[in-house]
């Protein structure tokens, strides 16, 4: 049995948390036996309110320190919208018990942030009582991803607009990527080319994959002439090979 003092000494910790802690209860509970829209209703309608949050809470929304996070209506930061429901259906279908749930949360200086939450529920006879949980900032994460896929899309661009052909295959042997230049040498396009293994695509294969399968054997460079094409094949960091390609007289030229 829970003594008080263990209720004292409990509160003191979920108090001390660096990690924003929360417990939302429902004036009137909320019924998991009808459709899932009609769940989603409940959530945000049926008087949802704050029944324990800790000081991390405040901080993390930026409420003011003068007042009590408590007396703050959940909606305040955890409006209905099409993206706060969604995000109640992924708690309906994991029993309301989920990890780095993503939600979008807005703060009370009036900024918008993409969070997580682990959430757990106090569910009795087919009536959810309370959820209570972590919640988590994303933002840092999202603009790095954003960041990340930037680079990468302008990778492609330079990769794109250069005008030798590349064409890289994985470990599997199959193609990964293909430029513009080397559809245009190899007249096969993006999409069927992508997947597929180099002796698919490429006239006079056999010399071709020779040379592959020796630059892998040896992990050097090296180059070869293939049905009027000058190769020059390099070993990939992560296994499978990246060539580039040009005409023959292209490849006088430049050297």
């Amino acid at each position: 049995m829970t003594t008080d003092t263990d209720d004292a000494v409990l509160r003191a910790i979920f108090q001390a948390q660096n990690d924003a802690c929360w417990c939302m209860e429902f004036e009137r509970p909320i019924d998991l036996t009808v459709p899932d829209h009609e769940i989603v209703r409940q959530v945000f309608e049926n008087d949802p309110y704050w029944r324990l949050t800790n000081p991390a809470m405040a901080r993390f929304y930026r409420l003011d320190p003068s007042e009590r996070f408590e007396d703050r209506h959940p909606s305040e930061i955890f409006p209905r919208s099409p993206q706060n429901e969604d995000y109640v259906l992924t708690l309906i279908a994991s029993g309301f018990e989920v990890d780095a749930a993503p939600a979008i949360d807005r703060r009370y200086d009036g900024t918008e942030i993409y969070v997580e939450n682990d959430v757990r529920a106090h569910i009795r006879d087919g009536k959810l009582l309370r959820m209570f949980g972590v919640v988590r900032n994303v933002d840092k994460h999202r603009h790095r991803e954003a960041q990340i896929r930037n680079v990468l899309d302008n990778q492609v661009d330079i990769l794109s607009a250069l005008p030798m052909g590349v064409l890289a295959t994985g470990a599997d042997g199959q193609i990964d990527m293909i430029n513009r230049a080397a559809e245009r040498l190899l007249n096969v396009s993006l999409e069927q080319a992508i997947g597929q293994r180099v002796e698919a695509i490429v006239p006079g294969a056999p010399a071709l994959l020779a040379a592959i399968e020796d630059v892998l054997a040896q992990g050097h460079t090296r180059a070869v002439m293939v049905e009027g094409l000058s190769w020059s094949i390099a070993p990939r960091l992560d296994a499978g090979v990246v060539a580039v390609l040009q005409h023959a007289n292209q490849a006088e030229v430049a050297e």
